[in-house]
């Protein structure tokens, strides 16, 4: 098996299974006081120290990790949990500010706010970049205060870079108090960053995009969101994680989530140095065996080296997933949140692609789990499946 994949879920490392089964010993409720829960309680807290390490976050800190289920729902906290903070004026509760083409988790509880009368605010990503001109023009522009402002560190689907501490800082220079939030979903563990160095309020992660489990995410939440109430409970029960997520914790995904976050993050520039000669053994192979089929890079002016998304010429994304499937190599159409709902991507058509070279396209993402010869392999079942494909049309 070829797996090129890895922005959807990756591959859990040895060190992620091995915490995973040794947490699932710790069985105890970690909201327990007797010494089983203690022990669980113990092992959460040693989980949480790991993962705030990887966000810079010094031992004694206001700022707080709250565990999830993912990172999904780790941004449904961050905005939902913001505008439900404070009783508001039904006649303009605030306004809402994101960049187009943002993952689901982000765009989705954007509409659901909108609907409910909330102002949103869609910055243009044109080529992969933040629109930032755009956005001070908005601001000036805005009917109500804008209360939350969501810009994604990595596009999911283009590898688009985007500069979100410039862009937290315009929107901070004009309304102080709003909460700043980045889905670093796709980002975490493979640019240097913390919520500090982007000016982020609130940061959300997920676990099974690092070398870990499905059923684990995490959120930061800043010391000045918690000072300011900021951000509240959206599913209110038995107020664990700091009353900011109710539910039991799923120990067993948390422990494999945080050994990865360390592993990543020891590992940090060993993984970034193999993902660069990936990029560019594909980057060669591209322009030798792809390019002159007419396969189009739909490339952001900055770009993450772990991911490439390609439009094929009039071959429909999903008929070469198929082909290249039936040959055990593994490649996307897109984000897998959205892959099932049969809608044209809001990533690409704000980047700026046509309808064809949505429909055709196909995202390549990298990982440890892959090889430079990979690449060849990859890159030579494109050429045959191109030209194959080409003739049964």
């Amino acid at each position: 098996m070829l797996y090129f994949d890895n922005s959807s879920t990756t591959q859990p490392s040895d060190t992620a299974r091995e915490a995973l089964i040794s947490a699932a010993d710790v069985w105890g409720n970690p909201s327990s006081v007797h010494r089983a829960g203690l022990e669980a309680k113990n092992l959460l807290n040693q989980c949480r120290l790991k993962v705030a390490k990887t966000f810079g976050m010094p031992k004694f800190s206001e700022d707080r990790i709250i565990f999830t289920s993912s990172g999904t729902e780790a941004n449904n906290i961050a905005m939902v949990g913001c505008a439900k903070s404070k009783k508001r004026d039904l006649s303009a509760p605030g306004t809402i500010i994101i960049s187009a083409g943002e993952h689901p988790s982000i765009s989705e509880p954007a509409a659901m706010l909108e609907r409910e009368g909330y102002d949103v605010v869609r910055i243009p990503t044109s080529g992969g970049v933040l629109d930032l001109e755009y956005l001070r023009t908005a601001l000036e522009k805005v009917k109500s205060p804008v209360i939350f402002a969501g810009f994604m560190l990595v596009n999911n689907e283009t590898g688009a870079i985007y500069d979100v501490k410039s862009a937290s800082a315009i929107v901070k220079a004009k309304f102080p108090d709003a909460n700043i939030h980045c889905d670093a979903v796709q980002g975490y563990l493979k640019l240097k960053f913390t919520p500090h160095s982007i000016v982020a309020d609130t940061v959300a992660v997920s676990a099974h995009k690092i070398n870990s489990y499905r059923g684990a995410g995490a959120l930061y939440v800043s010391g000045s969101v918690i000072k300011r109430k900021n951000i509240t409970a959206v599913m209110p029960g038995g107020g664990q994680e700091f009353g900011y997520r109710s539910g039991t914790e799923n120990l067993c995904a948390i422990s494999a989530f945080a050994a990865a976050a360390e592993e990543g993050y020891a590992n940090f520039n060993i993984r970034a140095d193999k993902l660069n000669r990936l990029r560019a053994k594909l980057n060669a192979e591209y322009e030798e065996k792809l390019r002159p089929l007419g396969v189009k890079v739909n490339l952001p002016e900055r770009c993450l080296d772990g991911i490439m998304n390609i439009s094929l010429p009039s071959i429909r994304s999903e008929t070469m997933l198929n082909y290249l499937s039936g040959r055990d190599i593994y490649v996307s159409a897109g984000s897998a949140c959205a892959a099932n709902s049969k809608k044209k991507s809001a990533a690409l058509e704000a980047f700026g692609c046509t309808e064809d070279e949505m429909d055709c396209a196909v995202r390549i993402s990298m990982g440890g789990c892959n090889e430079e010869e990979d690449v060849e392999v990859l890159c030579d079942a494109l050429a045959e499946g191109i030209r194959t494909l080409q003739k049964k049309r």
